[in-house]
């Protein structure tokens, strides 16, 4: 249900990249892995939610085209027009005792939403976070404070160690993932099952938010209403721009 919602914290975390809470007064967000559609200034693009409660809910957003730009430009008080808890998410009741969270680019923040719902639910959980360099990580420090084991790549090895997130991961592990079409695709060749969030890629890129459909092996989907997050066993990754 759509609502007018106040800004209520902002924080510009390193490069473009944003944190935005709003105080929705009710939230709507059921699980992690759902979005909201948020309009500011008469345009409007979903984005991931990086954590919610009853009342608020946070996004971390890349301040990269004009609508995410003008997102970026707002202050405390400002009011937006908000959609959330749309589509469906990360199904809990599929995921195993032990689970592995994987996640690079944009999708990084909607993976800490999942990693507080694991360590609430008791489960054992191994995070693999990949960032261009060093300068570019945010969001760390919150993470470890959530999860058993944590391992950073950096693809220029200014953090440590050099690699893709997909290096990390071993082919026994149940995933949890989001982040660039190419390292999901080359995750779901490794490992046997899992789920992965679209919204950061198909989601988000898409050119009409209402009409985002492409092919599995259970049919034609929709992204924004049966997804963002499917078993990554039905996902057939030559229908999608890899």
């Amino acid at each position: 249900m759509k609502k007018t919602c106040k800004v209520e914290n902002k924080d510009n975390l390193v490069n473009d990249i944003y944190k935005m809470t709003f105080d929705a007064g009710e939230s709507g967000f059921e699980g992690p892995g759902q979005y909201a559609m948020i309009e500011a200034r008469g345009r409007r693009k979903p984005y991931q939610v990086c954590e919610y409660d009853s009342n608020r809910f946070t996004i971390v957003f890349e301040a990269d085209d004009d609508i995410s730009k003008d997102l970026s430009q707002l202050s405390v008080g400002d009011e937006v027009i908000i959609d959330g808890g749309l589509g469906t998410g990360f199904k809990s009741e599929d995921i195993p005792d032990e689970v592995c969270i994987v996640a690079n680019g944009m999708g990084i923040p909607e993976m800490l939403g999942v990693a507080r719902t694991l360590l609430v639910r008791g489960k054992k959980c191994k995070t693999v976070l990949e960032y261009p360099s060093k300068k570019d990580i945010y969001l760390l420090d919150s993470f470890k404070n959530l999860v058993n084991e944590i391992e950073v790549v950096t693809l220029d090895g200014s953090n440590g160690r050099e690699g893709r997130a997909e290096d990390v991961v071993k082919s026994d592990e149940y995933v949890l993932a989001s982040g660039t079409l190419e390292m999901l695709k080359k995750i779901s060749e490794k490992v046997e099952d899992g789920q992965f969030s679209l919204s950061s890629t198909v989601l988000a890129h898409s050119a009409d938010y209402d009409d985002c459909f492409f092919e599995t092996t259970e049919g034609r989907k929709n992204c924004s209403d049966d997804g963002p997050v499917f078993d990554k066993n039905i996902i057939i990754w030559d229908s999608l721009a890899v």
